[in-house]
């Protein structure tokens, strides 16, 4: 029955990538009986409950070989039709082009960026060992995905946490798109692997028996994660294409596809499937159920609120104070950081380290891997079961942009603790000052950005984030930071820019608008301005983009619009016009005191009010 699920599964792909007129055969041919074994035969699964806790995980990394997986699924009996079969690659389907869990049952991540899947299955890993949970998580990688240095990241430390219930499949089928891997790819991955801490061996990925040795054993294995490098040939059963990067990315064309049907002694039937493999897997289900689901507590405004923090101090440990309370009331939260904990105050105190063989604790150390920390931060939240957060220095993002970029697409509750956020960080220089970073995140949809002005406001930062679905980058300050006058969510954080010094009378003459810790600056700027001026904190550019548009216009209110904000002013003109007065970065920064550096490149009370003064117009 397996060798029947496999030529199976190259049917369908054969069929769909010819009806789409694009695609990848060559992954899913290559692979089929792999695939007809891990659902055939080892894997735990429930396609009544596809989120069941207790069951296997199965993710493929190699997104681009999506039909591999879509078959398995339908055949396996999840709510995936020969109609969306047939569909694949359309617009709105159940089957594009690369696997989207927010559109799939059975789809336990969104994959295709090589490398990331690899990094979300080690974070799965580690999820299921902290909370305890014996379930087995396989990923199945490629060439590509082998390749990009957020693999190794990963599983160094999949291999150092002695991540036993992982599973690697490598298909080596020899091939990339663009040629052959000896090409570009000479590294003995054994020992690599063996080197980092993981169990090697080597399958033929065509001989069921060889598969089912190999994988069978690890149903009760202890002690490392292995790695099962699978030797394959692309596009297996064409008979003019398999095994050469022909059968990689495009449709086999209907002569090959005629042949290889005929070659596979399968019918010449577009999706064909012998009732007996469904029959076969409705024998074969395992009564799961569905999982319990975490929610925010409704008094948790009033907790943070409560929450005494000394002024003035730093966002990163007004931060760090409201994680220790948040820890203690959400056991789901587990933190993070790229061996920088001590600096960006991302340290629970009272719940100790995960560590090799020891998954209780709250902390990880992810070393100074900030792509693959990002990734296995992700595959923690990928069951809504925990809510991982984790920190950085802001001008280190950029490594663990992409994978943000995924975990916004999947829309995963992940929070980014990003501190050390302007060029007033002060001596570090231009290498760690971050100019473009903000706008950057702001640039990512899905994504909530927090830069908040105080303690106040990064209290309901938090807040913020918790509610949001999806992922948060709260964006805190090095500097110590006064307080200022405190707000409801509700009226402040909440509602992403509200006023925060009211002008007198009913004239705006200046609008002032300011986040972190240049609100404090714009609030002197606007003492010197007069009367007239008003003083806008804007924590949240997506909140307040998400209020009502007669809240908005009437925040926006002023005849001269003026932004203060220490990194470039990419999208500010939306908010101050064409031609407001942005206060921005135009270059990287220097080596100096925060001082000086603020003489340097304008942010002071006087090098901004004399340039508000100087503007066009602005004589009132």
């Amino acid at each position: 029955m397996l060798k029947k699920i496999a030529n199976t599964i190259r049917h369908l792909t054969m069929d769909a990538v010819e009806l789409a007129g694009s695609g990848h055969p060559g992954m899913p041919m290559g692979c089929a009986e792999i695939g007809a074994y891990l659902f055939g035969e080892f894997l735990r699964f429930d396609p009544a409950h596809p989120k069941w806790p207790h069951r296997d995980r199965l993710i493929l990394s190699v997104g681009h070989g999506s039909l591999w997986l879509y078959s398995c699924l339908h055949l396996a009996g999840f709510p995936l039709t020969l109609n969306d079969l047939k569909k694949f690659r359309q617009i709105d389907s159940k089957t594009p082009s690369h696997p989207d869990l927010t559109r799939t049952e059975g789809v336990e991540a969104t994959t295709g960026v090589d490398g990331q899947g690899v990094g979300f299955a080690v974070g799965q890993a580690l999820g299921l060992k902290h909370l305890g949970i014996d379930s087995k998580v396989v990923v199945v990688a490629g060439d590509g995905d082998l390749m990009e240095g957020v693999a190794m990241e990963s599983c160094s430390i999949a291999g150092h946490l002695r991540l036993d219930n992982l599973i690697l499949i490598y298909d080596s089928n020899s091939t990339t798109l663009d040629g052959y891997v000896h090409e570009s790819f000479s590294e003995n991955l054994p020992l690599r692997f063996q080197a980092q801490g993981w169990d090697v061996t080597t399958v033929d990925g065509h001989d069921l028996d060889q598969i089912r040795a190999a994988l069978a054993p690890l149903r009760t294995h202890q002690g490392k994660p292995t790695l099962i490098i699978a030797h394959t040939r692309i596009g297996c059963g064409a008979p003019n294409k398999q095994g050469t990067p022909a059968a990689h990315g495009r449709p086999l064309g209907k002569e090959e596809v005629a042949l290889a049907k005929k070659a596979l002694g399968l019918p010449d039937v577009s999706f064909h499937v012998d009732p007996g493999i469904y029959h076969f897997f409705q024998q074969r289900g395992v009564a799961g159920s569905p999982p319990s689901m975490f929610s925010v507590p409704s008094h948790l405004e009033s907790i943070l609120q409560n929450i005494s923090i000394p002024a003035p101090v730093a966002g990163r440990w007004a931060s760090h104070a409201v994680l220790q309370v948040l820890a203690a009331l959400l056991p789901q939260l587990i933190g993070g950081s790229a061996d920088l904990s001590s600096s960006d105050g991302t340290y629970l105190e009272k719940y100790g380290l995960i560590q090799t063989g020891q998954f209780e604790g709250r902390n990880i150390k992810y070393g100074v891997r900030e792509f693959g920390m990002a990734c296995i931060a992700a595959g923690m939240a990928l069951d809504r079961s925990i809510i991982p957060f984790i920190g950085t220095f802001l001008g280190f993002v950029d490594y663990m942009r992409s994978a943000i970029r995924m975990t916004s697409l999947m829309q995963l509750k992940v929070i980014y603790q990003l501190t050390h956020d302007s060029i007033f960080i002060g001596p570090d220089g231009p290498t760690h000052q971050p100019i473009e970073q903000i706008a950057s995140l702001r640039a990512i949809p899905g994504l909530l950005v927090l830069r908040p002005a105080d303690a106040n406001e990064v209290k309901m930062s938090w807040l913020a984030a918790l509610l949001h679905e999806g992922p948060s980058a709260i964006i805190l300050s090095r500097q110590p930071i006064n307080e200022l006058s405190s707000r409801s969510y509700a009226e402040g954080v909440g509602r992403g820019a509200y006023i925060l010094q009211k002008e007198i009378g009913d004239q705006v003459d200046y609008l002032l608008l300011a986040t972190g810790s240049e609100v404090h600056l714009a609030l002197e700027v606007a003492k010197e301005l007069g009367p007239t001026a008003r003083v806008v904190s804007m924590p949240s550019w997506e909140l307040f983009e998400s209020q009502p548009l007669p809240y908005k216009k009437t925040i926006l209110q002023g005849k001269v619009k003026v932004s203060i904000e220490a990194g470039v002013d990419q999208g500010w003109h939306k908010y101050i016009g064409a031609d407001g007065i942005a206060i921005a970065l135009t270059w990287f920064g220097e080596s100096g005191s925060t001082s000086d550096l603020a003489e340097r490149f304008g942010y002071t009370k006087e090098a901004i009010v004399n340039k508000i003064k100087a503007f066009n117009g602005s004589n009132l």
